[in-house]
């Protein structure tokens, strides 16, 4: 099978299927001082003990906090941790006071007033979680509004994962430049869960979900979801396209040239796979053969061999049953019409032997097939590879003979004019002579006759509406 890519919107989909994973993520223990934790008071169970005396100062005071360090947050509770001193970024020492701060929504996060016209920089509580971590003794969240400190992710993932219950989540990293994101991993414990990108404390910009199979094999890979889980979380979608499949595998591939969709590629066990394109909810929008995916980087799930097997078998029933029998043995798809979603694919078969060419719907696809052979298609695109040109002369050349016996024609070239108006599926070519006589004619329907044969010199003569164009085209003299 050979698959070629000429339609430029193919290349341009190409061009688009890379999601962007890398997002310059930065190791966010690097990028943030670890604080000390001050001392606290604890109850006899180990919990940190809340002053209430404390706490309702501290929520008099944290207005004008948050306020100067630009964070976007409705606090529903706020606690004076104690003092602290940090690095600045000029390398001075700075002495402040740290508090804690719980948001009505969005992350709680830590930050340290200086004065009343300066504040460290916030971080939120699931970074001071990672940064505990890594360096026992450092500072981490204790309001209960902040326990556990991804409680406020919650929300936030229901409506990309509806029925999350949160059951771990991570800071993969953050990026230091536009977009301000930070990366969370979401596990969602027996169900998928996914990556989230999510402003950063001050930011604005848009929440961004990503399923698991997206970032497999990169630096922000899942580790609270499972293959099997990923997989089982997109089987309704695969049932959608083929409920016959058994899927045994499944794989991201990329989003769309909208930007508005996601591919994925299945791998059946019981047959040949497919892949599907995906509103961004994950809702299906269509399926595509593996035969048609060769814009979309092929299918990695199902051999080529076995892809062109089926899409021969199904390209044959669907030729015959819009009345053109055709047993596919061969066939190359030239590209994608996105509007009717159908491709563009060259036949070869025995039962058409001037070849088969044309439109033919994608599984979904309410448009219908749309085929013509070589003859018609020389008079446009000239896709037609498996019949060739010179094939087409040759058979011109057999029948000019017999339509004008005697005038030792010998094709030296042919213009595909288009389909007569006339006589369906009929074609009008200019045929010039070697010996420079030359011909308006009529290709039948059939392609076994001319039906007419006008003498350039006639058509000229009585002002035809079409007249001959090629260069000495019927200047034929008997001083010749």
């Amino acid at each position: 099978m050979k698959i070629s890519l000429e339609f430029k919107k193919m290349t341009q989909r190409v061009q688009t299927l890379a999601i962007a994973l890398g997002l310059a993520i930065v190791a966010s223990a690097g990028s943030q001082a670890a604080y000390a934790a001050p001392k606290k008071a604890e109850a006899p169970t180990g919990e940190f003990k809340i002053d209430p005396a404390v706490q309702a100062k501290s929520m008099t005071e944290i207005p004008a906090i948050i306020a100067l360090a630009k964070v976007n947050c409705d606090p529903s509770d706020a606690y004076l941790l104690g003092p602290t001193e940090f690095a600045k970024a000029d390398g001075t020492k700075a002495k402040g006071q740290l508090y804690e701060v719980a948001c009505k929504t969005g992350p709680g996060f830590i930050v340290t007033s200086v004065s009343p016209t300066e504040v460290g920089q916030a971080f939120t509580c699931s970074l001071a979680a990672k940064l505990a971590a890594k360096n026992p003794g450092s500072i981490e969240c204790v309001l209960p509004e902040n326990k556990p400190h991804y409680a406020w992710l919650t929300p936030v993932v229901q409506p990309f994962v509806p029925g999350c219950q949160i059951s771990n989540a991570r800071v993969i990293g953050s990026t230091s430049t536009e977009p301000l994101i930070d990366r969370y991993e979401i596990g969602c414990g027996a169900q998928a869960g996914g990556v989230l990108d999510y402003a950063q404390l001050g930011a604005t910009t848009p929440t961004e979900f990503k399923s698991c199979l997206a970032v497999e094999g990169t630096s922000s890979a899942c580790e609270f979801t499972t293959k099997d889980q990923m997989t089982a979380g997109l089987k309704p979608i695969a049932a959608t396209a083929d409920k016959d499949c058994q899927v045994n595998n499944a794989r991201f591939v990329g989003v769309n040239k909208e930007n508005d969709g996601n591919f994925y590629e299945f791998g059946c066990a019981n047959k040949p796979g497919f892949m599907v394109l995906t509103k961004l909810d994950n809702t299906f929008e269509r399926s595509i053969p593996c035969a048609s995916a060769a814009g979309l980087g092929g299918c990695k799930f199902t051999d080529a061999g076995t892809a062109a097997a089926d899409a021969n078998g199904t390209y044959s029933a669907q030729l015959a049953k819009a009345g053109f029998p055709c047993t596919v043995t061969d066939y190359t798809v030239i590209g994608t019409q996105e509007q009717t979603k159908r491709d563009y694919v060259d036949f070869k078969c025995k039962e058409q032997p001037w070849g088969l060419i044309g439109f033919v719907p994608q599984p979904g696809s309410t448009s219908t097939v749309r085929v013509n052979d070589c003859f018609i298609d020389q008079t446009s695109r000239k896709n037609c590879t498996y019949v060739t040109e010179p094939q087409l002369r040759a058979q011109l050349d057999k029948l000019i003979k017999i339509a004008q016996p005697g005038k030792n024609c010998d094709i030296s070239d042919v213009r595909y004019i288009g389909e007569s108006d006339g006589v369906e599926g009929a074609v009008i070519v200019e045929i010039a002579c070697s010996n420079k006589r030359g011909y308006i004619a009529i290709l039948a329907a059939n392609r076994n006759s001319l039906t007419d044969s006008v003498p350039c010199t006639i058509a000229k003569s009585h002002k035809d509406p079409i007249q001959c164009e090629i260069p000495g085209n019927g200047t034929y003299s008997s001083a010749d």
